[in-house]
């Protein structure tokens, strides 16, 4: 059955068949970075790294260990299959940085980070999970393990999938709680994180040496590209020009550059460079992508492959990391950790900066949180311009509990860590070279768990402990700005320049068949003179779902 399975893969060309290893049968589309686990049983797809920061020893899974010892003992982006009893076992590493889904076909299990390799050979049936279509556009937070695709779930990070003749069991290897709260003696300075950002970029930079950084001029793009420039080969940076009615941006990305001694090169997105038409996710089994960032993500690529650049790498998730936020919970946190006195007022103090609000809003904010015992919170629901019927049939439990609602501020920043991997999918450059996040290697992420929530606004400032970090390793005017850029009027003009466009897909295409789209609701929208934008952005969030359906159905 595997050898048929395998045959039928392969007989388009789009696959080829690679050595097998303890009993697993590996197909690749092209060059793919794939090491045997020590003693032959299984495969490690991707990269892993020692967490002892080792060089060169060999990676090990004993039979004995689950996926936990395994996370414990290796961070990276990568996948490990091991032969388990009548099935297999695969871990998916924490980072969300290496794709990983699981089929069954018959007796087989296929293991895959491109579903349409499967899809397209016929192996497998098409069909669309319309709750799960529903829930994507409900809540772009949410996720799991089943995706829009029938038949095709995905392997979460940090769990194993232990997939048996009948059931798949998912274990956790990675428990995000388990990091929260210094360890004894953890060293929880600002040169102890950026000691580890250095670790995390110097270790990647073995892997990939011509790294083609895009920065915006921003905290985090910054910080990841001080952290390359140490010891990546060859380095370049690029960043995208603000268009009409967007902040500018360019004198903070040039700064950086100066600061670094490196060239920027400059490029100017155009909204005639976007097609709707056209899903970045077309090969991803979720409608995980945004079409205005076609624009960009063509000139990154064209750039790159000017200079010869092997991996493209970003600042993504840096302010989920640093704990950006401006509500009250922190000092929450701090009342629960230490009990009421001059830390908690300071902290509110220094949230009120951050806010831009007085000491006294701030205060009753806090008092009217403590005043409301609130259950675990639901996720973040956007009902609008969906159908009244097709609402009730998402596929989005009512409530997600959270294990320690006793920090509430603490709670919110785990699960905007949870939430990453629906920002991260659908580059199209990722064709040329792989997309990289830095800042969510797990050595990273758990330092940041560890950090009381309070820290990250000390001073009166967001994600402070970061920009102490890094201080003196970049410009004084990028370490203390506060304001952040936005696609808001390129978004407005790309709107405005595919009204007809937008009206077509979304009143006469799959979503407006299947009842999911008020049609009225919509229509009304498109025809709005001036709408604001965030209907702006919920319509082209329903065209980018619009695109991905019609790309399968084709």
């Amino acid at each position: 059955m595997v050898d048929a399975l395998a045959a039928k893969l392969t007989r388009s060309g789009r696959l080829r068949r690679g050595s097998e290893a303890g009993g697993l049968v590996v197909l690749t589309s092209g060059p793919v970075p794939c090491r045997p686990l020590e003693g032959g049983r299984g495969i490690l797809v991707g990269h892993a790294f020692k967490s002892s920061g080792a060089i060169g020893e060999a990676l090990s899974w004993p039979p004995d260990e689950d996926g936990a010892a395994f996370v414990r003992r290796h961070w990276g982006a990568y996948v490990a299959i091991r032969p388990c009893g009548d099935g297999m076992e695969v871990l998916r590493d924490p980072s969300a940085m290496a794709p990983c889904y699981v089929a069954k076909a018959g007796p087989a299990w296929l293991v895959t980070d491109a579903p349409r390799l499967l899809l397209g050979q016929g192996v497998l049936g098409f069909a669309v999970d319309w709750p799960v279509v529903i829930a994507s556009l409900v809540s772009r937070d949410w996720r799991s393990e089943r995706t829009a695709l029938a038949g095709i779930e995905e392997v979460l990070p940090g769990t194993t999938a232990q997939l048996g003749p009948d059931a798949v069991a998912r274990p956790p290897a990675w428990d995000p709680w388990d990091f929260v709260g210094p360890a004894r003696g953890q060293d929880l300075s600002p040169e102890a994180l950026a000691d580890t950002i250095d670790r995390c970029a110097g270790a990647w930079s073995r892997v990939y040496r011509r790294p083609l950084i895009e920065i915006s001029g921003g905290l985090d793009s910054a910080v990841v590209a001080a952290a390359f420039v140490r010891e990546a080969e060859d380095p370049r940076l690029v960043t995208f020009a603000a268009g009409p009615g967007d902040p500018a941006e360019l004198g903070y990305a040039q700064a950086i550059a100066d600061h670094l001694g490196l060239t920027l090169e400059v490029t100017r997105p155009e909204i005639e460079e976007v097609d709707f038409t056209r899903s970045h996710a077309r090969d991803l089994p979720r409608p995980n992508a945004r079409a205005f960032t076609q624009a960009a993500d063509a000139l990154s690529r064209g750039h790159a492959e000017a200079v010869g650049a092997d991996v493209f790498t970003s600042g993504g998730g840096g302010d989920d990391l640093f704990g950006y936020r401006q509500s009250v919970m922190p000092a929450i946190d701090r009342l629960v950790s230490e009990g009421p006195g001059r830390g908690v007022v300071r902290t509110l103090d220094e949230i009120a900066r951050i806010s831009h609000a007085t000491f006294w809003e701030a205060a009753g904010r806090f008092v009217r949180r403590l005043a409301v015992r609130q259950p675990s919170p639901a996720p973040k629901a956007d009902t609008r311009l969906l159908a009244a019927g097709a609402i009730d049939r998402a596929a989005i439990p009512p409530r997600v509990g959270s294990r320690r609602g006793r920090l509430p501020g603490k709670a919110a920043h785990v699960r905007a860590i949870a939430t990453l991997p629906n920002h991260l999918e659908g580059h199209g450059r990722a064709a040329f070279a792989p997309v990289l996040f830095p800042l969510l290697s797990q050595p990273i992420v758990e330092f940041c768990l560890a950090v009381p929530s309070w820290r990250w606004c000390e001073g009166g400032r967001n994600r402070s402990l970061a920009r102490r970090a890094f201080a003196g390793r970049l410009p004084d005017a990028v370490i203390e700005r506060r304001s952040k850029g936005a696609f808001d009027g390129f978004c407005a003009r790309l709107f405005e320049r595919n009204r007809a466009c937008v009206g077509e897909m979304l009143l006469e295409g799959m979503l407006a068949a299947e009842g999911i789209v008020d049609r009225a609701a919509v229509e009304a929208a498109i025809r709005n003179p001036a709408p604001p934008g965030e209907l702006v952005m919920r319509l082209l969030a329903l065209v980018d779902a619009e695109a991905w359906l019609r790309s399968w159905s084709e």
